[in-house]
């Protein structure tokens, strides 16, 4: 059975079951699994020998090693190939159509809005956008009664975009 290709986000959201008994250690595969979609999206260099070579801690109610074994042989295989699938923000359209859940401790919604206004208008021709500018952004969190979008899903879709930009030679 052949093995799908994942975007950067995909491997970013990628969440393992835990066992009862011995597994591998959480903080350990997260950090990996982080690299390895650095390395998708072409900012870190990564052999896929190392995902093949990997040795991870055993501690006990950790990741189910199967399961991070099956994924992790998926990896090595697109690493190997050099493929990484094509994004879905196409057009700016398609940039202003996510919708980003809110969290109370969140990225600044302004920020954020305002920065994916002018990816939009990138995309669409009418600005310009790198992706180095969208892989070195940065926003204020916020706190208390302001609540803000939730980090993890704006940092998915930067990641597409990065991705989007460096399809399109930016």
């Amino acid at each position: 059975m052949p093995f799908p290709f994942l975007s950067p986000a995909q491997v970013r959201a990628t969440r393992f079951p835990r066992k009862r008994g011995k597994g591998y250690d959480p903080a350990q595969v997260d950090a990996f699994v982080l690299r390895i979609a650095d390395a998708l999206a072409g900012r870190v260099p990564l052999p896929p020998d190392r995902v093949r070579t990997i040795v991870f801690t055993e501690i006990a109610g950790g990741y189910d090693q199967r399961a991070v074994d099956d994924f992790l042989a998926a990896c090595e295989h697109q690493l190997r190939s050099g493929h990484v699938p094509p994004t879905t923000l196409q057009t700016g359209e398609a940039v202003l159509a996510v919708k980003l859940p809110r969290s109370p401790n969140g990225y600044d919604r302004g920020e954020v809005d305002a920065f994916l206004g002018r990816a939009a208008a990138a995309l669409d021709g009418r600005g310009r956008m790198t992706s180095s500018e969208v892989r070195h952004t940065r926003f204020t969190t916020t706190s208390g009664l302001r609540r803000g979008y939730q980090v993890r899903a704006v940092d998915a879709l930067l990641d597409e975009l990065e991705q989007e930009l460096r399809f399109r030679g930016r």
